[in-house]
């Protein structure tokens, strides 16, 4: 096998498209896991705000 420039540049070139992909692969990846954590905290702060608003009887029901 002969290894002349051009190949070292398409080596080269593919191995850092291969890391390119990589990198927006593990972004993606970290953009959904905070969609997901913001979703879970806004629905954490919907249930505080429904759980805080006192009943009919001006109590406030707790469960364990």
């Amino acid at each position: 096998m002969t290894v002349n420039a051009q190949s070292v540049v398409r080596m080269v070139e593919s191995s850092m498209q291969a890391e390119r992909t990589r990198a927006d692969m593990a972004v993606a990846v970290l953009d959904k896991a905070q969609n997901i954590t913001r979703q879970q905290g806004e629905a954490m702060v919907q249930l505080i705000e429904q759980a805080g608003s006192p009943t009919d009887t001006g109590h406030l029901d707790v469960y364990a």
